[in-house]
């Protein structure tokens, strides 16, 4: 069975998509699909008509009944109308990753350094540089160069902007999906945590909290 048969109307899919190294996150509804594409109200949003263009690399999540399902694509076709309506062709099956219900959240880019571990005390490489892509107070996606295998442990220690509090946990690699620019290839892996301090945990609440508010008085959320 096809993640594809999955998605149906109604359900919420949202995008991220970044211009001028700007982050923008648009959510809409599914009002139709069919065996080779979906489509949706371009979502109401200041920043909708400037950031969702034809050819416009994307970030797809579709919150299907059981978990999400994520892929990387570029949009397809605005259909003219009021308001005009968004088309997502369906991508390739192996490129569709099927997640757990995602966690309240954020996308944000947090500066942070890893270590890959054998089990959640005995490192297997050096300290190494990423950074976030989404983070909540139970899993995140971080932004590497290295490829990460799903099923291994991870070190995270995370700099939370503003007065730059670092958060320590321990966290199990899900899956990891290749993103192409050009000639450049990077990854993004998802981690779902596993062990971290109920204080630790409280930091992540509170700067995610703090920035969904102030994205939401910038129109980015």
């Amino acid at each position: 069975m096809s993640h594809w048969d999955d998605v149906h109307i109604k359900q919420r899919v949202e995008l991220s998509i970044e211009v001028l190294k700007k982050q923008y996150n648009f959510g809409s509804t599914v009002v139709r699909k069919n065996d080779t594409a979906i489509f949706f109200p371009m979502p109401a949003s200041q920043h909708s008509s400037a950031a969702i263009k034809k050819g416009q690399p994307t970030e797809v999540t579709i919150h299907i009944e059981d978990g999400v399902l994520i892929f990387n694509t570029e949009i397809d076709v605005i259909h003219p109308g009021q308001p005009p309506q968004v088309q997502i062709n369906r991508p390739a099956e192996d490129q569709i990753h099927k997640r757990p219900s995602a966690s309240t959240g954020i996308r944000v880019s947090v500066p942070s350094t890893y270590r890959v571990m054998r089990d959640p005390v005995t490192p297997i490489s050096d300290t190494k540089k990423g950074e976030t892509i989404s983070l909540s107070s139970e899993d995140c996606t971080i932004h590497t160069v290295q490829q990460l295998k799903p099923g291994n442990y991870i070190e995270l220690t995370l700099t939370l902007p503003k007065d730059e509090t670092q958060v320590s946990l321990v966290g199990v690699i899900q899956d990891c999906m290749e993103q192409k620019s050009g000639a450049q290839v990077s990854y993004n892996s998802y981690i779902k945590f596993e062990v971290i301090r109920p204080g630790e945990q409280d930091k992540i609440v509170k700067f995610v909290f703090n920035q969904q508010r102030l994205m939401r008085k910038k129109g980015l959320y």
